[in-house]
């Protein structure tokens, strides 16, 4: 399979910001601010970290399922 090339990664990216829009005009009536994508992803960041130090058994969690870390990871890069 061919990697796909940096334009294609750039509108797969602006379809699901698109899809994103719609569930932020779904729930709260507006899409998000600049600001609020900005604290998501710190959120997300921060997540992450505990996620990964749980994997190392440095966290406590209470309900960590493995696949936790993999889809906040994809997330994040997102």
């Amino acid at each position: 399979m061919n990697e796909p090339t940096l334009s294609e990664l750039v509108e797969r990216s602006k379809k699901i910001r698109a899809r994103y829009h719609e569930l932020e005009i779904k729930h709260h009536e507006s899409i998000w601010s600049v600001e609020e994508d900005a604290l998501a992803f710190l959120t997300d960041a921060g997540l992450v970290g505990r996620l990964t130090m749980d994997q190392q058994e440095r966290w406590p969690s209470r309900s960590t399922n493995e696949t936790d870390l993999e889809l906040k990871l994809g997330e994040t890069m997102w």
